[in-house]
């Protein structure tokens, strides 16, 4: 009888076994099914990683142009500045000069007005003054 009684403990350890393999094994299963799909959604992350990086270097080099395209614009804002300076110069002579001219223009009309009127003095004759 004790064997017998031993065989049924075996069988029920073997079915225990048995159960806790097959468990194992669906365990197995599962964690397989969460590896591949992690390593999808690692590949995907990669891959925008990636995207970001180049996006990232194309960026780089846009504001290294812009800074140089900033410091030829500053350049040249300083020459214009320099070039409005001299222009501001060349017009404030040049309405000096035309303050002088108009002060000879005035002057000469003055000497005509009065060579007329000694003209006229001695034709006899009188003509309208300059304006």
């Amino acid at each position: 009888m004790k064997n017998d009684e031993f065989k049924i403990i075996l069988e029920d350890i073997n079915e225990k076994f048995d159960i806790v393999i097959e468990g194992h094994k669906l365990l197995n299963e599962k964690l397989d099914r969460h590896i591949e799909e992690d390593r999808g959604e690692f590949k995907e992350i990669r891959n925008e990683i990636s995207f970001v990086r180049k996006d990232v270097f194309e960026l780089k080099q846009d504001v290294s142009v812009l800074k140089k395209d900033v410091t030829v614009l500053k350049q040249d804002v300083y020459v214009l500045k320099q070039d409005v300076s001299v222009l501001k110069q060349d017009v404030s002579v040049l309405k000096q000069d035309v303050s002088v001219l108009k002060q000879d223009v005035s002057e000469l009309r003055v000497d005509l007005n009065d060579h007329r009127e000694n003209t006229e003095l001695h034709k006899g004759k009188k003509t309208d003054k300059a304006s």
